[in-house]
């Protein structure tokens, strides 16, 4: 009894010391095919768009940055949001919060093969499967967009909310703060399910992530 409650303890510590957002669950890829239904599409500005990520251990807080948006697009049917895609420097990811020498090393580490090895993998990817219209949702958001999430060699789909605003020329599309588990991705290094492992060391499997996103036609 007493082991069951520690781990309970133990499992509620790691969640209240991860990022903070949605919790996005991920399932199989699904099958990418809206391109039929696009009459427009609209090119992706790398320098007005942003892509924002936090990390943090059990113990000893976390750290943020950014992760350059290399090329994409958005596309729609004329009136509605129906798909696109977003290609991301993974080579550029950078950190935001530390000195000179702790922002190197963790850059360093976090390309390395125990996260993104981005000597294979330089590039990650969201392919938009579906935009489906939000109606009344309590946060204001108006899509509520699924896609295909591909790290490190692994697409898994993930459907996240959004708050979009189209002009003749130019798309916005915005995201809460949102929470992924990276080990899906096959990202373990550190993960609180690996044995043996001190909990001053524990990094949070949930790794947060939020989107802002401009296109031009």
């Amino acid at each position: 009894m007493l082991r069951s409650l520690s781990l309970l303890a133990f499992a509620a510590a790691l969640t209240a010391c991860g990022p903070s957002g949605t919790e996005v669950e991920s399932t199989d890829a699904q099958t990418e095919n809206t391109a039929a239904q696009a009459s427009a599409t609209y090119a992706l500005d790398p320098q007005a768009s942003t892509v924002e990520w936090e990390g943090t251990k059990l113990i000893g807080g976390g750290h943020q940055g950014m992760i350059p948006i290399a090329q994409g697009n958005l596309e729609t049917d004329g009136t509605q949001l129906v798909g696109g895609e977003v290609t991301l420097d993974i080579t550029g990811l950078n950190n935001t919060d530390l000195d000179e020498e702790g922002k190197g090393k963790l850059e360093g580490h976090l390309k390395s093969a125990d996260f993104f090895d981005v000597a294979q993998y330089p590039t990650a990817k969201f392919v938009i499967t579906s935009a489906t219209p939000a109606v009344d949702a309590e946060d204001g958001h108006n899509y509520d967009i699924t896609g295909n999430l591909t790290l490190k060699g692994t697409s898994r789909s993930i459907t996240i909310p959004a708050t979009v605003t189209m002009t003749e020329n130019r798309i916005t599309a915005t995201t809460p703060d949102f929470v992924i588990d990276r080990t899906e991705w096959g990202m373990e290094y550190g993960s609180g399910g690996i044995e043996g492992i001190a909990q001053d060391n524990i990094i949070n499997d949930e790794v947060g992530l939020k989107l802002n996103l401009v296109a031009m036609k």
